[in-house]
């Protein structure tokens, strides 16, 4: 749903659809989903989705702290910056967007949207950071130095996350995002090392790997969620990659076909995720996938909406989410990067449109993950398991035992007052 009427940039003409299609003799209906599509071909109501979305208390829990770790960061890194700054450089465009950052962040706060506040204080805690590595006159030594302890940390920690048993949803996903995070890390090691002559922008890299390690470890905290058991192992991980590389194969194509200079950026991470998939890292891949599909709907919904509309489509697509995320719940899951990216995307909507229409779009892809796995089988055998199939034998018995109980104490009880008659 946007508006019944095509523009034509080139004419700068509009034709309204609904009169258009009149005039073929077709009626013309606006659709807001493919739901509402097919309930207006087929004339049947679907169920709508019911109940409300109720944040998982560990999650909101973990959130609190999450947060609270990054923004109190903020502070600790300010105290360093104007103990260290020396006017060596001119950061006064980075401070200014981290005191942005900082005050979206206490907005975020106040309105107890706590993965939001985490995002705002991680870009302003980057943006402090950098701030802070230009305070100073690095070499290529102190730059290496410096990058390896981060790298060797960064591989160490990856190591420790690799050997958790992942076994439910809430699990999965933030083994992803923890898994993001540390090789977001790798990737700008390799980038210094590939250029280790350039000393002031490898210290803003440096500045952004610190910071994007202690995220990971900060995000970890989210394991051990209590939600239903997959079977999340090695078959399905890799079925689930080659399944949402296929959903993304086919909208980047699609979209290609009539933007052919389009996503470019996703077309290479669609490549990167067939390097996972072909050296193992399935989970890995299927996140990148996922991201990539998102990438890929973005530019579709946004076919045909002009800018004044835009504000209606998130508001849609936020709806929409919101349904997909109550869904989970009522199957016992609670998706943590499909709610963080829905909180997000609600935090963006009047600060950055096509943000906000991205993250939503990531929300979408991150709500109902559990289709791709089947759900884990108790392998315990509990006396109920054992017993419930003869439950109506078993109580049959107990019936029949009770029952011949009953005449055998009638029986002596009767033998007895014989017996008491005779001696009288």
């Amino acid at each position: 749903r946007g508006t019944r009427e095509l523009k034509d940039n080139e004419t700068n003409s509009t034709t309204d659809l609904v009169l258009f299609g009149k005039n073929l003799g077709i009626e013309v209906i606006e659709v807001s989903t493919l739901l509402e599509a097919l309930q207006e071909y087929t004339g049947k109501e679907f169920p709508k989705v019911s109940g409300e979305l109720v944040i998982e208390p560990h999650y909101q829990e973990l959130m609190q702290d999450i947060a609270a770790d990054l923004c109190d960061r903020t502070a600790d890194i300010t105290r360093l910056l104007d103990e260290h700054r020396t006017n060596l450089s001119d950061t006064t465009a980075l401070e200014q967007s981290a005191v942005n950052m900082s005050l979206r962040a206490r907005d975020a706060l106040a309105a107890g949207q706590q993965y939001a506040a985490a995002s705002y204080c991680f870009r302003s805690n980057v943006q402090y950071k950098r701030a802070l590595a230009l305070q100073r006159s690095w070499d290529e030594r102190q730059i290496a130095k410096a990058l390896l302890t981060i790298r060797g940390m960064a591989l160490n920690y990856s190591n420790e996350i690799d050997s958790r048993q992942v076994d439910t949803i809430t699990d999965l996903q933030t083994y992803m995002s923890v898994k993001e995070r540390l090789f977001e890390v790798d990737e700008t090691f390799v980038e210094i090392v590939g250029q280790l002559n350039e000393t002031t922008a490898n210290a803003e890299k440096l500045a952004y790997a610190e910071e994007r390690l202690f995220s990971a470890v900060t995000w970890a905290r989210l394991f051990d969620g209590d939600d239903k058991r997959f079977v999340i192992d090695a078959a399905s991980l890799k079925d689930s990659c080659m399944a949402k590389i296929s959903e993304a194969e086919e909208r980047i194509n699609y979209v290609r076909s009539f933007l052919p200079d389009s996503l470019n950026d996703a077309r290479r991470e669609l490549d990167k995720a067939y390097q996972d998939l072909s050296t193992g890292n399935y989970t890995l891949c299927l996140y990148k996938a996922s991201k990539t599909k998102a990438e890929a709907d973005v530019i579709l919904s946004l076919v045909g909406v002009e800018e004044s509309e835009l504000s209606e489509l998130i508001d849609l697509k936020l709806g929409i989410v919101k349904d997909a995320l109550i869904k989970s719940q009522s199957k016992g899951i609670f998706p943590i990067i499909g709610y963080s990216y829905y909180e997000y995307a609600g935090s963006l909507k009047d600060l950055d449109t096509y943000s906000a229409l991205l993250f939503s779009e990531y929300a979408l892809e991150f709500s109902n993950l559990d289709i791709y796995f089947a759900k884990k089988k108790s392998t315990g055998v509990s006396l109920w398991n054992t017993l419930e199939p003869h439950v109506g034998w078993i109580l049959a018995g107990i019936l029949i035992g009770l029952f011949i109980a009953v005449i055998v104490e009638t029986m002596q009880r009767a033998k007895d007052e014989r017996r008491k008659g005779r001696r009288a």
